[in-house]
């Protein structure tokens, strides 16, 4: 579950920004690829062990290991800052279908 969508449930407050791999992939590969977990995982030659997959620290771990290595990619484009990150997220959040989105962050997300 998203953090601020726990919000309302928990009554905690999580104001920290989000740097979400999903939008970072597309800024990679656009649009039309696919930016599941697994997706990126795969084009970026990162492997989950199979007692990992679909578990807090396996996706934790995979996420750092994909942001890590989308650094340099990004950096090839220009995105160096967080703020041109964020900049960046909100052209591609527009241009992503919400299909894809949901598909790449599961069931119920959005």
């Amino acid at each position: 579950m998203e953090l601020r969508v726990a919000e309302g449930e928990t009554r905690l407050h999580f104001p920290n920004r989000v740097m979400d791999t999903v939008l970072l992939s597309a800024m990679i590969w656009g649009q039309s690829a696919s930016h599941s977990l697994d997706a990126i995982c795969a084009r970026l030659g990162i492997t989950i062990p199979a007692h990992l997959r679909h578990t807090a620290m396996g996706d934790a771990d995979a996420t750092a290991q994909a942001y890590l290595r989308m650094l340099p990619a990004l950096a090839a484009k220009g995105i160096t800052r967080f703020d041109h990150v964020l900049r960046q997220a909100q052209k591609y959040r527009r241009l992503l279908s919400d299909a894809n989105l949901a598909a790449a962050h599961g069931p119920g997300a959005g």
